[in-house]
């Protein structure tokens, strides 16, 4: 970049420092998806960062209509995400709330998420 630019542009120590360290942090991001053996990287890295994200949210405490199917872990969930993965085909074209809502039918129609009872009780689940 240019001195003319970088004189043009002022940034205090903490913007500057926080801009830097996302340069970085955005480099290695890119670096580590290069890692990632499923195609496409970037669509696996998002969608799998919102089923941990509703694996985090739906509780039975957290006062929602579902909750997480307390017979299966992170990783139980992960094996479900990798085998369904051609048949899902989730992509970002159609936008993140289409995305989204996806990703939430998915997680019901795999009992990953289950309804909870009037009570706040679990329903019977079997897997």
């Amino acid at each position: 970049m240019p001195d003319v630019l970088l004189d043009r542009i002022e940034l205090d120590l903490q913007e500057a420092t926080r801009r830097d360290d996302s340069y970085v942090a955005l480099n290695e991001l890119i670096e580590g998806l290069q890692k990632v053996s499923a195609f496409p990287p970037l669509v696996w890295l998002y969608v799998w960062d919102m089923v941990k994200d509703k694996l985090d949210y739906y509780h039975p405490d957290s006062h929602e209509e579902y909750a997480v199917n307390p017979a299966l872990t992170e990783k139980d969930v992960f094996n479900l995400f990798w085998e369904d993965a051609d048949k899902n085909g989730f992509s970002l074209e159609y936008g993140t709330e289409q995305l989204h809502d996806h990703v939430f039918d998915w997680m019901i129609d795999r009992d990953i998420l289950v309804v909870l009872d009037e009570d706040g009780w679990l329903d019977d689940v079997s897997n």
